[in-house]
C-alpha cells in the first residue's frame, strides 16, 4: 500500500493531459498525509521485526514525502500580510448551477460587501435570483448558460469596459473588465472558468491548458495591472498553474499565505485549492480567506488587494519559443474542444 501511494505521487510527472494522470496532482496533500501514516506504521512494524525490505520501503516513502513537501511547501502560511490603501475587495463563488440557496449567496454578499462579485455556474434562474444586486452593483456583465459555465460579474467600481471572452470555445466564456479603484487607478480583472479534465467532463486537460496559456499570453502583452480569479479547475501547485504564472508574469496569491482549499465543500479532509487568484507585481494582496458554505460544492473565496498607483507595470514579451508553445497548446485545445463538444 505504501508503495502504491508513492507511485501515485509521481504519476503527474508523466507528460499526458489525460484526466487520470492529472487527478493525482489534486490530492497531493491527502497523499502526503497518507504517506505520513505509512511512515508511522512502518516504524511500528520495524520495531517488532526489522528487515531490509521494510527499511527500503521506509526509505522510498520518506523520499516521496520529501518530494511532495517540496511541491506544496511554498503554500504553507508564513504569516505575511501586506498593508496599503486603498483596497479593492473581491468575492468569487462557484455557486453550483443546480443549487437553489440563492438567499445564502445574497446574504453572504451583503455581509462581506465586496467591490467585485464573480459568480460561476450561473443560468437564467440564478440571474433572476440575483437581480437585487444591481441596486448596489450597477455595473455588471451577465452570461447565463445552462451548461454549468455561465458567469455573472457585478461591480460598484467604475467600469470602462466589460466584455465576454471565448478564449477557446464559445460555450466556456470568460469575462474581462477594465476598472478603476476609488482613487482612480486603473486595473484589469479577468474571471475565468475553464473545463476540468475528468471522467464526467473532458477526457483531457487540452482545452483547459489552452485557455490558461492563451490568457497568459494576453496578460503578458498588456501593461494593465491585472487580477485573474475564478474556478481554474486546477490546483495552484500544478505544472500548468506554474506555467501560467511564468508566462503571464503574475503572482499566485496563495504563496506564503496558506492553502485556502475550496473544493469539495462537503468533504473537508478531501479539499484542495481549486478557486485561484493571480495578480500583477504592482498589486498587493491584503486579505485572502475562505468563507462558509452557501450549499455549493465550492466554498466562496474572498480577497482584498491594493494597487500601487505610482508603480509602473513592466512585463517582458514572450520569446519566440514561448509563443510557439502557447500557439501549439491553443491549437490542441481548439481541436479538442471541437471533438469533445
Amino acid at each position: 500500500m505504501a508503495l502504491l501511494f508513492c507511485a501515485c505521487s509521481y504519476l503527474p510527472l508523466i507528460p499526458s493531459r489525460h484526466w487520470f494522470f492529472r487527478f493525482f496532482d489534486f490530492i497531493r496533500l491527502q497523499l502526503l498525509a497518507l504517506l505520513g501514516l505509512m511512515v508511522v506504521l512502518l516504524i511500528i512494524l520495524m520495531a517488532q521485526e526489522w528487515s531490509r525490505a521494510s527499511l527500503a520501503c521506509l526509505a522510498v516513502v520518506l523520499t516521496t514525502m520529501s518530494y511532495q513537501l517540496g511541491i506544496v511547501a511554498p503554500y504553507f502560511s508564513k504569516g505575511s500580510k501586506q498593508q496599503g490603501d486603498p483596497s479593492v475587495s473581491l468575492l468569487s463563488i462557484n455557486v453550483m448551477q443546480e443549487n437553489t440557496s440563492y438567499q445564502k449567496v445574497l446574504d453572504l454578499i451583503a455581509q462581506e460587501d465586496p467591490d467585485i462579485v464573480l459568480l460561476m455556474e450561473t443560468d437564467m434562474r440564478w440571474e433572476t435570483a440575483m437581480n437585487s444586486l444591481e441596486a448596489a452593483y450597477p455595473n455588471n456583465l451577465k452570461i447565463p448558460k445552462d451548461n454549468k459555465y455561465g458567469m455573472h460579474c457585478y461591480t460598484r467600481l467604475k467600469m470602462k469596459q466589460g466584455v465576454a471572452k471565448a478564449l477557446i470555445a464559445d460555450d466556456h466564456p470568460s469575462v474581462r473588465l477594465e476598472l478603476e479603484d476609488t482613487q482612480g487607478t486603473a486595473f484589469c480583472f479577468w474571471g475565468i472558468h475553464p473545463p476540468p479534465p475528468s471522467p464526467t467532463e473532458k477526457p483531457t486537460a487540452k482545452q483547459k491548458d489552452a485557455e490558461l496559456l492563451k490568457l497568459a499570453r494576453i496578460v503578458a502583452e498588456s501593461s494593465c495591472p491585472t487580477v485573474v480569479a475564478g474556478d481554474f479547475n486546477v490546483v495552484c501547485w500544478s505544472r500548468i498553474s506554474k506555467r501560467f504564472a511564468e508566462l503571464s508574469k503574475l503572482k499566485d496569491a496563495r504563496i506564503g499565505r496558506g492553502f485556502f482549499s475550496t473544493f469539495p465543500a462537503q468533504w473537508p479532509l478531501l479539499r484542495f485549492p481549486l478557486d485561484l487568484i493571480f495578480h500583477s507585481q504592482t498589486i498587493q494582496i491584503k486579505t485572502l480567506k475562505v468563507l462558509p458554505s452557501v450549499d455549493s460544492d465550492h466554498l466562496p473565496l474572498f480577497s482584498s488587494f491594493c494597487i500601487q498607483p505610482q508603480a509602473q507595470e513592466s512585463r517582458e514579451q514572450l520569446d519566440p519559443q514561448e509563443k510557439e508553445e502557447v500557439a501549439a497548446t491553443v491549437t490542441e485545445g481548439k481541436i479538442a474542444a471541437s471533438k469533445e463538444n
